[in-house]
């Protein structure tokens, strides 16, 4: 158990090492790179889901460093301690290159068969949004089935085939959906018809 004095000390050192890397890269001319790299680097390894530290890993890695020193230390870090949010700033940063499909798909299948990360509702919304960006709507239903059976609780997975692929679920799915929604108390506000008549109305 953590006393509440050491938690929130804790936290405030965690704050001050944001600030201690964020001087470091205000002054970057005058720090050497390596430097400033180690120090981010170090800071991963002590606080290993802080965002700003993987921001600033990944905007130095896009100015300083070449593609697979990032891909090597995120790759480190999610070893580590496996945490949605190493995923998300190793996809975002290959995304941001124009990565091919084929690494983003493996990122992401990585991401979701750890068992930590297999319930992670927001991996899950992330890989089904990719899929429908890049006009593959069959991959994003197969994606979105998956996706509700690991979470079957998350009304927003549920939302997300109601709302984003409507065009490639039957109107019987829809309504399938929509019943188990129900028997698992997670009610829509609209109706399944109204969806289908707003889905007529746009292609018209």
């Amino acid at each position: 158990m953590v006393l509440p004095e050491r938690k929130s000390r804790s936290y405030q050192l965690e704050l001050l090492y944001n600030y201690h890397v964020r001087m470091l890269q205000r002054h970057h001319q005058e720090a050497k790179l390596s430097k400033l790299l180690q120090s981010v680097t170090a800071g991963l390894q002590i606080y290993p889901c802080n965002p700003e530290l993987f921001s600033s890993l990944v905007e130095l890695s896009h100015l300083y460093t070449v593609p697979h020193n990032l891909r090597r230390i995120l790759d480190e870090v999610s070893k580590k301690k496996p945490s949605a949010i190493v995923w998300l700033f190793a996809l975002s940063f290959e995304l941001s290159r124009g990565g091919s499909p084929h690494r983003i798909h493996g990122l992401f299948e990585r991401a979701l068969a750890n068992d930590l990360l297999h319930s992670s509702v927001v991996l899950w919304r992330c890989y089904i949004a990719y899929e429908i960006d890049a006009g593959n709507l069959s991959g994003a239903r197969r994606i979105f089935f998956r996706a509700i059976h690991a979470c079957p609780w998350s009304k927003l997975l549920w939302l997300d085939g109601f709302q984003k692929l409507s065009a490639v679920l039957s109107a019987k799915e829809l309504m399938d959906l929509q019943e188990v929604m129900r028997d698992k108390e997670l009610n829509l506000r609209t109706d399944i018809y109204e969806i289908l008549l707003q889905d007529e109305f746009k292609q018209n």
